[in-house]
């Protein structure tokens, strides 16, 4: 899928290796992937906490074939549930991670017939938070089986499709 320059697809396994040099230390991963994702990390074991065989994979490319944002969707009480949303810090501040955000959106609405998307961010993070919300997301109830309820914020936003 194709907009403005940009371009979504689904990651390669190599996209796994860019993404992994991403994450200078063990606090970026937890800020990213959670606290359950190991750092020091391997190649194999970058792979198994991103759950690959759970969850479709993403890379957005900007016009120039580099590789500038990474994220995965999943269903998660019938919601089509975006995570581990990052954009390439030698990229940021130009766009990537909202292309990022609104792409996979427009993929899982040609897929499935989701009425609504969510994700969870830590509170601290304020520049992914304030993301988030210009994109339409707000805050909502907590799910009562997601752990870090202390930590995070849960953001669900509406559909823009209109399916009959």
């Amino acid at each position: 899928m194709q907009a403005g320059g940009w371009t979504l697809a689904t990651a390669a396994d190599s996209d796994f290796d860019t993404v992994m040099s991403w994450f200078p230390d063990e606090d970026a991963v937890n800020i990213w992937g959670g606290p359950k994702f190991r750092y020091p990390f391997t190649g194999d074991t970058f792979r198994e906490d991103c759950r690959i065989e759970l969850m479709t994979s993403y890379v957005l490319r900007n016009s120039s074939g580099e590789l500038a944002a990474f994220g995965q969707s999943c269903e998660r009480e019938g919601r089509g549930h975006l995570a581990r949303l990052v954009a390439n810090p030698a990229l940021r501040g130009q766009g990537a991670g909202r292309q990022l955000i609104q792409s996979i959106i427009a993929a899982l609405e040609v897929e499935s017939d989701y009425e609504e998307y969510s994700l969870f961010v830590y509170r601290h993070n304020t520049p992914a938070y304030q993301c988030y919300l210009s994109l339409g997301f707000a805050v909502t109830d907590y799910p009562d089986d997601a752990p870090m309820r202390d930590k995070c914020y849960f953001l669900t936003r509406k559909a823009t499709h209109n399916r009959q």
